[in-house]
């Protein structure tokens, strides 16, 4: 699917001139901005979740403790002890919306992993 998105003439003018100048692509360039956005977006959301479900973390426990929870804008959305029954449904509920997925321990985790498929174009 081929988007469009008006920009100002000016700033197409210019974003014309670097890339020639340096030899790129705008597509690829328009392109390359918008995944670091979205990666940008992506982290800083998920930062909050996890900025909440440490500040929540002693709630979390009365109710949770050794089950996995699902957290989305704040507040947990889903729960199970099974991992990967609960990131399915969450998938199916939330599609690649970015939301954060632990599991309730007796102490706050201090880091987490985010895992997401990337898909690589070979050659």
């Amino acid at each position: 699917m081929l988007a469009q998105i008006q920009l100002d003439s000016d700033l197409v003018a210019s974003l014309e001139e670097v890339t020639q100048r340096q030899g790129e692509n705008v597509e690829e360039v328009l392109t390359e901005l918008v995944q670091q956005y979205l990666r940008q977006a992506r982290r800083d959301k998920i930062r909050r979740e996890m900025a909440w479900y440490q500040q929540s973390h002693a709630a979390l426990k009365t109710s949770y403790l050794g089950e996995h929870v699902a957290i989305h804008e704040g507040q947990v959305v889903d729960h199970d002890k099974d991992v990967a029954a609960l990131a399915q449904r969450i998938r199916q509920r939330y599609g690649r919306m970015p939301i954060l997925i632990t599991q309730i321990t007796a102490d706050p985790v201090p880091e987490f992993t985010i895992r997401r498929p990337r898909l690589v174009q070979t050659t």
